[in-house]
């Protein structure tokens, strides 16, 4: 019955010496985050995501503290070790293009040098740094919309088609892309886009295709309605058309 006794003990221990506590950054700490480089490609792109973490008295945090990651586009190592207080992980493209918001987070560590500080992902009294990374097959440089045709009659569709290239003028592919109508004062609007505002992708050529329907009255008098085109990830990068109906 001892040594029965004295085997439970012993695996007790066992399973207590297995479960140590995880060295997180103390409070008060800092933390900074940098992507490196901070543009990938859509397909297997990398960006290297380090975590520079720093004690109150700015001196590094021991080697092995862990840093947990996060990010809402892609694929990143959900956590890292520190070594000479710096904690690195792979961010991979999996085919998405957009902003990729990559967090960290370690204790009570506060973020600096320029991140910003907020409640870490699912709560808890830390604090994160965050860094973006775009990711696409090349930066788009411009977007040039197109209607065809430019005028309803019948059938009472036309198709809408975003071009978008890079600074070389090349097609970028893969691309989101999202559509609508722009129909100021009106209380009923009788236009519509097929994608109702899910972002649609640019093909190998970086284009975007969606289909304009109108509801209008055939016998009404002609108006002209404008369709807008912008990169999800870059508003800057928008276009727009207009549309005659009727």
């Amino acid at each position: 019955m001892r040594a029965g006794k004295l085997a439970l003990a012993g695996l007790a221990l066992a399973h207590l010496t297995c479960h140590q506590a995880i060295l997180t950054a103390p409070p008060g700490s800092t933390m900074v985050l940098i992507a490196n480089p901070e543009f990938i490609s859509a397909f297997g792109g990398v960006s290297v995501i380090s975590a520079l973490i720093y004690e109150p008295a700015g001196t590094p945090v021991p080697d092995g503290t862990v840093v947990q990651f996060f990010t809402n586009l892609g694929r990143i190592d959900e956590q890292g070790k520190t070594n000479d207080g710096v904690a690195r992980v792979n961010l991979v493209s999996d085919s998405r293009s957009g902003k990729a918001k990559v967090q960290a987070f370690s204790g009570g560590a506060s973020s600096g040098g320029g991140s910003t500080a907020s409640p870490a992902p699912g709560g808890g009294s830390g604090a994160n740094a965050s860094v973006e990374v775009i990711i696409g097959s090349a930066l788009p440089a411009r977007i040039v919309v197109t209607a065809f045709p430019a005028r309803i009659v019948s059938p009472r569709a036309a198709t809408i088609r975003a071009f978008v290239v890079d600074a070389n003028g090349n097609p970028v592919f893969n691309v989101p892309v999202v559509f609508s109508v722009e129909q100021a004062g009106s209380a009923s609007p009788t236009e519509y886009m097929d994608s109702r505002g899910a972002p649609l992708y640019t093909d190998n050529n970086g284009v975007a295709e969606d289909t304009l329907h109108t509801t209008y009255a055939t016998d009404a008098a002609a108006k002209t309605v404008t369709v807008r085109a912008v990169v999800t990830f870059d508003p800057s990068k928008t276009a727009t058309v207009a549309v005659t109906i009727n």
